[in-house]
């Protein structure tokens, strides 16, 4: 499990980019989205983004404040 509090927005940013590359070139090569490396990499994927978002809603939020 990630400790959120310890990656910079900077570094999220950089990891989303990273394992969207990843999920393509694993795409490109196994040719199934119900691939166990295509779904696994989704799935992690699917967890930064989440953390993403909930970090621009908390900013959005207290910048409204």
């Amino acid at each position: 499990m990630v400790e959120w509090q310890e990656v910079s927005n900077e570094d999220l940013t950089q990891i989303i980019k990273n394992l969207q590359y990843q999920l393509k070139e694993v795409f490109k090569q196994q040719g199934k989205l119900t691939n166990s490396d295509v779904l696994k990499i989704s799935q992690e994927l699917d967890e930064y983004i989440l953390e993403y978002q909930r970090r621009n809603l908390t900013n959005q939020k207290g910048a409204k404040l």
